[in-house]
């Protein structure tokens, strides 16, 4: 177990050719991130995490062009993320996740052309997120749940793109779902639940091959879902798109052969059609990995024996009949 304070006099001396400190996690580590750190250039990995560091990231570490993985989650870091980062090639897993960075999201990201996981989650970043993000052709995980981004999600994805992992819930983004996000082909898992978003689920998502992930809850969004068999319900196992205005008939029949689902939240909805005593079947809780955990309606349009029912936006006590 490890314990202290960083002091600024633990990093100075004949330390520059260090290319590793990796603190780990839970080491009751407090203070802030002394700036003569810079000066250690063959840094490629750098973590302290879960611990009780403070202040901000010092505009010297960009001088690390090595630095392949960059890990502070967990701490109480303020302000932004330095521009001095921009067009690192080597750096590749960003985790600034649990802090509180206030700043503009940074446009640095943008331009880290090899990056493949950023974790900017539970922080306050604010301003928009640039559209150069989908740009980003070997960006894998993108999350930043949890912040005061507004804007546009970017448009900018095209079939090149890597990225199986965007979530961006608990935001105040607005508009339209990106058209192009459809063109990323191995996307597996997309969280905007609770933004402003406004509009249809674009037809083009119909073609998602990998999706195995839909949270869309509690925003604006409009229209039907499709009735015909499309590919994107063939992968799906987490369907939750409570709280809009999704209307029509609920196509029941897409989700009867399958025993991937495991969530289908669709209360608060105009949604309307028959739950089925197939998919009822599979709330057995003896079915284990194949339970179908989540299944929610709105009792007073939708008829279902097995569902925790709502109405008017409410919780019932008990299923439905």
């Amino acid at each position: 177990e490890m314990g202290g304070c960083i002091k600024r006099t633990d990093v100075v001396g004949d330390f520059d050719k260090i290319c590793r400190v990796g603190m780990g996690r839970l080491n009751n580590l407090y203070g802030q991130i002394p700036s003569e750190l810079g000066q250690l250039t063959e840094m490629r990995w750098f973590e302290i995490q879960d611990d009780y560091v403070t202040g901000t990231i010092p505009e010297s570490l960009g001088s690390w062009a090595k630095l392949h993985t960059l890990l502070l989650g967990g701490n109480f870091i303020t302000g932004g993320f330095p521009a001095t980062f921009e067009n690192n090639e080597m750096l590749g897993t960003i985790f600034i996740d649990r802090n509180k960075f206030d700043g503009s999201f940074p446009n640095a990201i943008a331009t880290l052309k090899n990056l493949e996981w950023l974790d900017a989650e539970n922080n306050t970043f604010v301003g928009t997120m640039p559209d150069g993000i989908g740009n980003l052709k070997s960006l894998r995980i993108l999350n930043v749940n949890n912040n005061s981004l507004t804007g546009y999600l970017p448009d900018s994805w095209d079939e090149k793109n890597a990225i199986e992992d965007f979530e961006v819930q608990d935001n105040k983004f607005r508009g339209p779902l990106p058209e192009s996000l459809a063109k990323a082909k191995w996307l597996k898992d997309f969280r905007a639940s609770r933004n402003q978003l406004t509009g249809a689920i674009p037809t083009s998502y119909y073609g998602f091959e990998s999706l195995e992930e839909l949270y869309l809850d509690e925003n604006d969004f409009v229209g039907e879902l499709p009735q015909t068999a499309e590919p994107f319900y063939g992968g799906l196992q987490e369907l939750s798109i409570h709280s809009n205005k999704f209307s029509g008939r609920f196509p029941v029949e897409h989700f009867e052969d399958t025993l991937r689902i495991k969530v289908l939240s669709l209360h608060n909805n105009d949604l309307t059609g028959i739950i089925s005593t197939n998919i009822c079947d599979r709330r057995d809780a003896s079915l284990a990995y194949t339970q179908l955990n989540v299944l929610t309606v709105d009792c007073d349009k939708m008829t279902c024996s097995c569902c925790t029912c709502y109405e008017d936006g409410q919780l019932v006590t008990g299923t439905g009949s």
